[in-house]
Parts: structure tokens; C-alpha cells; sequence
């Protein structure tokens, strides 16, 4: 599969077979994560990278995050998927991936993003179904847990992916060319 099917052809999973993701797969796929370029204030190591494995400590870490997003909800705001009873922050995913970034370097949630970009791309291309999910961002930063989940002194989780063997593979709608506007020597268009 080349680069632009790929890109095309990639969705989000939501669903997931209960097979876990062998080791050396998923670190081909974070290897590819991680040549994602970053500035050089970001330094040699812009990002650490935890994987929490097993559905059922998945699942569980799940079920505290909905729990803290619903008491930690921001003021005049509802969070609906707090209050449904069948939503699962992990979707029943056999693993997450979380790219940390340093602490105090405005540019460190950029760069996890484009990391976490590079290893969907990868990910899909090795066979694997992933989401990008931001359900649990509040509760992996919260006093505590980062410690409990790996994440090392310094950084902070920014991006959380889920990652397995899709149990589904939807059809997705390709989006529509871009509006592009050019900016050439005599204006623009």
C-alpha cells in the first residue's frame, strides 16, 4: 500500500477483535511515529512514548476517565458522552498509545501530533485499526496518574491513540478537494 492510499483509505475504528498487538508490530509503527519532524527548540527526544496494554486494564483505565471527565467538567459545559451508559473511552481497544510531551515546551503538543499522525498512517499500513481519541486527556493529566500509567517525570500526556485489530472497517466518505487559495508574486487568487 502506497502513502496516498493510505492516507485515503484510513478511518477511524471504534470496535475491536480482543486480539492483542504483538510487540514488535506495534514498535515498527511507533518507529515510523517518531520520524515525524519537530523544530529544534523540541530538542533530540520531543516526546516519550507509553503504551498501556491488556483490554481489561484498558477498559478500566476507560472507566476512570469518563468518571473524572463527568466530575471535572468545564464550567457551563456538558460533556453528553459523560452520561452514556454504553460510551466507552476506549472502545474496548486491546492497547493505547499515548505520546507524552516535555513539560514546559510550548511546542511539545505539535509535535506529539504529528507523531500520533505518522503512526495512524503506519498503523493502517501494517494492518492495524486505530483512533485518535481525547476523552482521557483530562484524567492522564491529573495529579497521580501519570506516574501509574508511565509516563515519566517531565512530561505530559498529549495524545492517546488506540490501537488493535479492527473488528469493523467503515466505508467512510472521502472529503471534497480543498478550497485553496494562492498567494503567487502578483497576488492572490
Amino acid at each position: 500500500m502506497d502513502v496516498f492510499e493510505a492516507i485515503h483509505r484510513r478511518r477511524t475504528i471504534r470496535a475491536y477483535l480482543p486480539e492483542p498487538v504483538a510487540r514488535d508490530v506495534l514498535e515498527h509503527v511507533l518507529w515510523a511515529a517518531v520520524q515525524a519532524p519537530t523544530p529544534p527548540v523540541s530538542g533530540p527526544s520531543p516526546w516519550k512514548i507509553c503504551v498501556i496494554e491488556g483490554a481489561e486494564r484498558v477498559a478500566a483505565y476507560g472507566a476512570r476517565a469518563k468518571a473524572y471527565a463527568y466530575d471535572h467538567q468545564p464550567a457551563g459545559q456538558r460533556w453528553e458522552w459523560t452520561e452514556r451508559p454504553d460510551f466507552k473511552v476506549f472502545w474496548n481497544a486491546p492497547a493505547v498509545v499515548l505520546f507524552c510531551g516535555r513539560s514546559g515546551n510550548p511546542e511539545s503538543p505539535f509535535d506529539c501530533c504529528r507523531a500520533a499522525q505518522n503512526m495512524l498512517i503506519a498503523a493502517h499500513g501494517a494492518g492495524l485499526g486505530t483512533c485518535w481519541v481525547g476523552a482521557p486527556i483530562p484524567w492522564l493529566t491529573s495529579p497521580g496518574v501519570a506516574d501509574e500509567v508511565g509516563i515519566p517525570a517531565g512530561y505530559e500526556a498529549s495524545v492517546a491513540v488506540l490501537v488493535g485489530y479492527g473488528a469493523e472497517q467503515p466505508a467512510g466518505q472521502p472529503r471534497p478537494r480543498p478550497e485553496i487559495v494562492w498567494c503567487a508574486p502578483d497576488g492572490c487568487t
